[in-house]
């Protein structure tokens, strides 16, 4: 069976320079409201009296934004270059890659709008409304298919140590994300270490599978030994 991504010889570096755009934008954004309830811990008149801007909308706002907008934006550009580059081979479908581009940034917007607003659903690091989870399931599902459809598609026989981290962290992901999600009916000990669970994955667990943390050096170390050998 022919596919067409394995027929091109170019990569699709669109969607990496977007998400790569994106990356910087969300940190510089992410930070900036850090700053600020930072500051207001010390001037809390720095919320001027308006709801949206106090500390308790902010800072999952802040949280969000450092880890999901900005982590998230770098994870899906590195794992969109790394990729087509260690399988010698174009994303495996371009539109369905364009669509996790939009659909992040759609999720991070929609974010930064009800989060402010106090439209929340209580759980730490989950806090999103239901709607939001599902067209981040829909984009997750698509970065899934993007990714390993690639893969299945390499020229090379060898699988990169790379991309075993990329997939972890792809389906890694749905495991922790469920972690506060299903705690209803819990008592609150259970809730508290499911919550902590969540935490840990939110700020470890995603970013050091994915490639941002430490562990992340066997992916360069990959791209660099593949170039070698090309």
């Amino acid at each position: 069976m022919k596919f067409t991504n394995v027929q091109a010889t170019t990569y699709n570096d669109t969607v990496v320079r977007q998400f790569a755009i994106m990356t910087v934008v969300w940190g510089v954004v992410g930070m900036l409201v850090g700053v600020i309830i930072a500051a207001q811990l010390a001037w809390p008149e720095l919320n001027l009296g308006i709801p949206w801007l106090s500390y308790g909308r902010l800072r999952p706002l802040h949280t969000n934004a450092v880890i999901f907008a900005f982590g998230g934006c770098g994870l899906f550009a590195s794992a969109y270059y790394v990729v087509q580059r260690t399988c010698g081979v174009r994303l495996f479908n371009d539109k369905l890659a364009a669509f996790t581009f939009w659909g992040w940034q759609l999720v991070i917007v929609l974010a930064a709008i009800t989060l402010p607003l106090g439209f929340t659903s209580g759980k730490e690091y989950a806090e999103l409304e239901w709607p939001i989870d599902i067209l981040i399931t829909l984009v997750w599902v698509s970065f899934a298919v993007v990714f390993f459809g690639t893969v299945g598609t390499r020229k090379v026989r060898h699988i990169y140590v790379a991309n075993w981290f990329f997939g972890a962290f792809i389906i890694g992901l749905v495991a922790f994300g469920q972690q506060c999600r299903i705690a209803g009916g819990l008592d609150e000990v259970l809730f508290s270490l499911r919550r902590g669970a969540r935490r840990h994955g939110a700020v470890v667990v995603w970013p050091q599978r994915g490639g941002l943390l430490p562990h992340g050096r066997l992916s360069g170390h990959d791209v660099l030994l593949h170039s070698q050998a090309s």
